[in-house]
C-alpha cells in the first residue's frame, strides 16, 4: 500500500511544470548558528548581530547556497520569490551602516558581503545572467564576440533591428515585442532542459542565442521610450 501512495505521487508530481517540480527541493530555512555565541543566525550569511561576529564566505560558495536556493537538481530553475526574500534578508543582517559603530574591519568585512551577496543576486535574478554564472562555472564563459552559427536566426536578429531602426508606428514595434518575447521564452524553456541534462555545451549555444534576443527586446523597449509611453 505504501509503495504504490509513493508511485501515485511521484507520477503527480511528473505532471507539474518544471518550476513547480522543483520548488520543493530548495532547502529547509535553517540557518544555522553563529560559531562565536551559538545565537541562531538570521540568514544564511555568516554574520551575528547578538554578538557583532563576522567572516567572509568562503570563495568557494555557490550564489545558490547564499541564499539556501538548491543547486540539484537543475540550478537553472530559481524561486523568484523565495530568492528576493532571502536576498532582503541577507541585506538586513550585513548592510555596512549596521556595522559602522563595530569597527572599521567589521565594516568593511560587511561592506564585501553586501558587495558579495548583491553579485549573486543579480547572476540568479534573471535567466541570461542565471545561465551565464553557470557556464563560467563549468568553464565556457560567454564572451562578447561569440555569435550563433545559424544563418536563419542571425537573418532573423538583423530583419528585427531593421524594423526598430526602420519603424513609423507603435503598432509594429509592439509586434516585435509579442513575437521576440515568445521566442525568448522558448529558449529559456530549452534552456532549462539543457542545463537539466547537463548539455553544457548546448547550453552556451543557446545562452548566446538569448542574449541576441534580450539586446532586441532592449532596442525595441528604447525606440517605444524615444517615441511613446506605453505599458510594455
Amino acid at each position: 500500500m505504501f509503495i504504490r501512495l509513493i508511485t501515485k505521487e511521484i507520477r503527480a508530481s511528473s505532471r507539474l511544470p518544471s518550476a513547480q517540480r522543483f520548488r520543493h527541493t530548495y532547502p529547509s530555512s535553517r540557518k544555522g548558528t553563529c560559531p562565536s555565541c551559538g545565537a541562531a543566525l538570521r540568514s544564511r550569511l555568516p554574520a551575528c548581530t547578538n554578538c557583532w561576529h563576522i567572516s567572509r564566505l568562503p570563495s568557494d560558495t555557490k550564489f545558490h547556497d547564499i541564499f539556501g536556493l538548491s543547486y540539484h537538481p537543475n540550478p537553472f530553475v530559481v524561486d523568484l520569490v523565495t530568492l528576493k526574500q532571502r536576498f532582503r534578508d541577507a541585506q538586513a543582517v550585513c548592510h555596512p551602516d549596521s556595522w559602522a559603530s563595530k569597527g572599521s574591519n567589521k565594516q568593511g568585512l560587511a561592506q564585501d558581503l553586501s558587495s558579495h551577496i548583491n553579485k549573486a543576486y543579480q547572476s540568479l535574478l534573471t535567466p541570461l545572467s542565471r545561465v551565464e554564472y553557470l557556464l563560467e562555472r563549468h568553464y565556457l564563459p560567454i564572451s562578447e564576440t561569440d555569435q550563433v552559427d545559424n544563418v536563419e536566426f542571425m537573418t532573423e536578429v538583423m530583419q528585427a533591428r531593421e524594423t526598430i531602426e526602420e519603424a513609423a508606428s507603435q503598432e509594429d514595434v509592439q509586434s516585435l515585442i509579442d513575437e521576440n518575447r515568445a521566442k525568448i521564452q522558448n529558449t529559456v524553456a530549452e534552456l532549462e532542459t539543457l542545463v537539466g541534462q547537463e548539455k553544457w555545451e548546448n547550453v552556451k549555444i543557446a545562452a548566446v542565442r538569448l542574449r541576441y534576443l534580450e539586446g532586441i527586446d532592449r532596442a525595441a523597449k528604447e525606440w517605444m521610450e524615444n517615441h511613446f509611453q506605453p505599458c510594455i
